[in-house]
């Protein structure tokens, strides 16, 4: 399709997003003096460097003969031979700066079709006659417009890049001191750390949480029915929960190696067991319905307060299919839900903006929320029933890839 490129964002706006994910994801590390400091500052760099756009030679396919209606003097419509020649022009950087407007930038508009793929800008030219001055001077144009903006991108994507290492490091160095307090006043407080595996080994005897009784809020809607609610922060609590067991697990291949959906959920639902104790107002603080389903149910009603789905990575038709799923099971319009996905693929970085990109093309999909962890992300969706209710879904990603 013909169109304009470098419009869709700001690319200050980019860079600020890739900045906010670095220090997001440093602020969840519990680095100590045991941590490799330099290997994490050199992956760190690695990671959220932004590679620079760099256009390649075009490669011209084989002329295919077809053709066009044109109107002639005399008002008359009829069909006029052609050639269409596709034409690809290779790229190496980040794809994404095609989108970006720098902060100075000249507007480009497109007559060709054009496609901007993962690795190539493909467009077509339609020429009357075999001319290979014309067409020469066609793939100069083209390229020369797709690459007016491109120097002040990579100038300013550059600038970003230097300042990174400078910036890695202060806040990893921020962090290790963020941690050192933590542990300290755990220590204080009778807690032992052991810094090496980054977990926390508590006293005995464990005192289980009690999930408080579900607070009742009326419905104007539904003349006056009241819907039980689950507080925010056990909701908080319980995805806190589930995020540091994923990410245990991660760091113990012999816990995830040849494990099934269900062998994994019952791992989470033991820690979920060991944490929460069952009260009045929800029964049994957590049980298990099907395969894959962690739920946490209203005593009184047998509705869904919480409501977890556990899923290998498989594409977006699996994780459209898990949120049905989910949204087939709700019915109140705070209800709360998470789905934990496992991904044994190597390229766990590259899934995940995948998801981001597909998981609003949902037809119930109502707004982003938040990243609230640096692999777990929260958006709202609306229920299939009644599409002015909205429940929160929490998306978290673990990397158990194969050996």
């Amino acid at each position: 399709m013909a169109g304009h490129i470098n419009n869709k964002y700001f690319l200050s706006e980019f860079i600020e997003t890739h900045r906010k994910n670095l220090i997001s994801k440093i602020n969840t590390l519990e680095i100590t003096e045991e941590s490799d400091t330099i290997k994490l500052t050199a992956s760190f760099i690695e990671q959220f460097t932004i590679e620079l756009l760099n256009l390649e030679e075009p490669v011209p396919s084989k002329p295919t003969e077809t053709y066009i209606e044109k109107r002639s003097v005399f008002d008359d419509i009829y069909k006029q031979k052609v050639y269409e020649i596709k034409v690809e022009i290779p790229f190496t950087g980040n794809k994404q700066l095609f989108d970006c407007k720098p902060s100075t930038s000249t507007i480009v508009y497109f007559d060709n079709k054009f496609q901007i793929n993962v690795n190539s800008v493909v467009f077509w030219i339609v020429l009357e006659e075999l001319d290979a001055n014309k067409f020469h001077a066609e793939v100069s144009k083209f390229k020369g417009k797709l690459s007016v903006n491109l120097n002040t991108i990579n100038a300013e994507v550059t600038l970003y890049n230097n300042q990174l290492d400078s910036a890695v490091s202060s806040l990893i160095n921020n962090r290790t001191r963020t941690v050192a307090q933590k542990f300290d006043f755990m220590e204080k407080i009778g807690l032992k750390v052991n810094p090496k595996s980054d977990e926390y080994l508590t006293p005995s005897p464990v005192t289980k949480k009690q999930i408080p009784t579900p607070v009742l809020e009326t419905q104007r809607n539904l003349d006056k029915a009241t819907v039980p609610i689950l507080q925010d922060k056990v909701y908080q609590d319980i995805k806190e929960v589930l995020y540091n067991v994923g990410r245990a697990i991660e760091r113990k291949p012999s816990l995830y190696l040849n494990k099934h959906e269900e062998d994994l959920r019952d791992i989470f639902l033991l820690f979920l067991e060991t944490r929460y104790d069952s009260t009045t107002g929800v029964g049994e603080a957590f049980n298990k319905k099907g395969k894959t389903d962690i739920l946490l149910k209203h005593a009184k009603d047998g509705s869904n307060l919480f409501v977890a789905e556990c899923k290998f990575w498989k594409g977006q038709k699996m994780m459209f299919e898990a949120v049905d799923q989910l949204l087939g099971y709700l019915t109140h319009r705070d209800s709360k839900t998470a789905v934990m996905t496992f991904v044994n693929q190597k390229d766990f970085s590259s899934i995940i903006e995948t998801f981001r990109t597909e998981i609003i093309k949902h037809p119930n999909f109502n707004r982003f929320l938040t990243d609230t962890y640096s692999s777990s992300i929260s958006y709202q969706f609306s229920l299939p029933s009644d599409l002015k209710n909205t429940i929160q879904i929490e998306f978290m990603f673990f990397h158990f890839p194969k050996p």
